[in-house]
């Protein structure tokens, strides 16, 4: 077998493969060889078939699937033999594919980019410095004191904190448009749930009033066929409903789950339910952080076929975090690629930099941090023994755990070997913002 590599474009790559045609006649006979001993045709015993009948019958389709399965072997042994890592899926162009001739084709692929690391120990890495302080759990009371909110329809104007229940409908050049109209839609105001131009049409509005109203969408709206399209908006207001903080006794706390009752150990439970988060956000900020520093100071080159996968990927995550009624009709359109293009090639390069990491310092699967992560998964579920279980099952579902960890474990190799600068935050302004 004769093979010649080309580079043309970047990590694109073209592989000419020549295959000797007394390998592939050969195959072709020893196929029907053994197709011979298992026809059956009228007129003939079982095995007994002559080789000539069998030729003539079943000759041009073996040929085909020899000739098939020569290629892919064939590209699977070139592939090693000039020890390329394909990152796509070859395009395959026959050159030769006739009877009794060498066999000849190219393969055109892209290859993983060679990686070359910065070393660890000269990149800077910010970590969280964060405590939790008495006024950052009486705001945690409040706001939970809030979800239990005593509401009462009112007859006046809505104030910020009221919340209006509205029915509206939104027209651009006079047609309506997706997602432009809902009714009984209810938003409390000055949550900047709604546009700014939008919600400020509601401050001062009382129960039955309607009212027609003009808003911008903005420049980097999120639905890219609205950016700096004007809709008019017609809306009905259906009622204003006031809120009333309850008082925080001991039958309120117990409905916390507190079974004491206690003020005390009611804020010990909220206090201790802050300390658990915290330290999940300090890890998240430390992890995005080794993240960023890695991207910034490694220069990875992505293959196309693995960015437009992830485009597609980013994509669809989108749309569903959207939760639209029904799939957008041309999502490439609404959503074009340049909005998701800058976020996928720094997962790929991400993905890619972890990798060079672990195989650069053999860094092995810690086992016991994948039995613990699988534990904390099957904890949030009933029946945790099938959960675990359905996981150990499931191939594809544990290497995202695997991945996962050992993610985890290259993030703590980082940490350890990079210059660490703190930065201070209060326990608000970090978790919330």
């Amino acid at each position: 077998m004769q093979v010649s590599l080309e580079t043309t474009d970047g990590l694109e790559r073209k592989m000419t493969v020549e295959v000797p045609a007394e390998k592939v006649s050969s195959a072709i006979e020893e196929k029907l060889k053994n197709l011979s001993k298992q026809v059956k045709l009228s007129g003939f015993r079982p095995g007994k078939v002559p080789m000539n009948v069998v030729r003539q019958r079943f000759g041009k389709k073996v040929s085909q699937e020899v000739i098939a399965d020569t290629m892919q072997m064939s590209y699977q042994e070139a592939i090693i033999q000039e020890k390329l890592r394909p990152a796509s899926q070859p395009s395959i162009e026959p050159l030769n594919l006739e009877a009794n001739e060498d066999l000849k084709y190219i393969a055109t692929f892209e290859v993983y980019p060679e990686i070359t690391l910065t070393d660890i120990d000269t990149l800077e890495v910010e970590v969280a410095d964060v405590e939790i302080v008495e006024s950052d759990v009486d705001d945690i009371v409040q706001k939970l004191l809030q979800q239990k909110m005593i509401w009462t329809e009112v007859d006046r104007k809505a104030n910020t904190e009221d919340q209006v229940t509205i029915n509206f409908v939104g027209k651009i050049d006079g047609e309506e448009f997706q997602g432009g109209s809902q009714e009984n839609f209810t938003t409390i105001l000055g949550s900047s749930n709604l546009l700014p131009e939008f919600e400020k049409q509601l401050e001062g509005v009382k129960k039955e009033d309607k009212k027609s109203f003009e808003v911008t969408f903005p420049k980097d709206y999120m639905q890219k066929d609205l950016a700096e399209k004007v809709a008019t908006f017609e809306i009905e207001v259906l009622k204003v409903v006031e809120g009333e903080l309850p008082e925080l006794n001991e039958e309120l706390i117990k409905e916390f789950g507190i079974e004491d009752g206690k003020e005390e150990s009611f804020r010990k439970q909220i206090k201790d339910n802050m300390t658990l988060e915290l330290e999940q956000r300090k890890k998240a900020y430390a992890k995005n952080s080794v993240m960023q520093s890695l991207f910034d100071a490694n220069e990875v080159e992505t293959p196309k076929a693995l960015l437009q996968q992830e485009i597609h990927s980013l994509r669809q995550q989108m749309i569903d975090n959207m939760q639209l009624p029904e799939p957008p009709k041309s999502p490439e359109e609404m959503m074009p690629d340049n909005l998701f293009e800058d976020e996928a090639k720094k997962r790929i390069s991400l993905g890619l930099l972890i990798g060079e990491i672990v195989n650069k310092n053999e860094i092995k699967l810690d086992q016991e941090k994948v039995t613990q992560q699988l534990q904390m998964i099957a904890a949030g579920y009933g029946q945790q023994d099938e959960v675990i279980q359905y996981y150990r099952n499931n191939r594809e579902a544990m290497a995202n755990i695997e991945m996962s960890v050992m993610e985890e474990q290259v993030v703590d190799y980082v940490l350890e070997a990079a210059k660490q600068t703190k930065k201070t935050f209060n326990f608000d302004e970090f978790v919330n913002k």
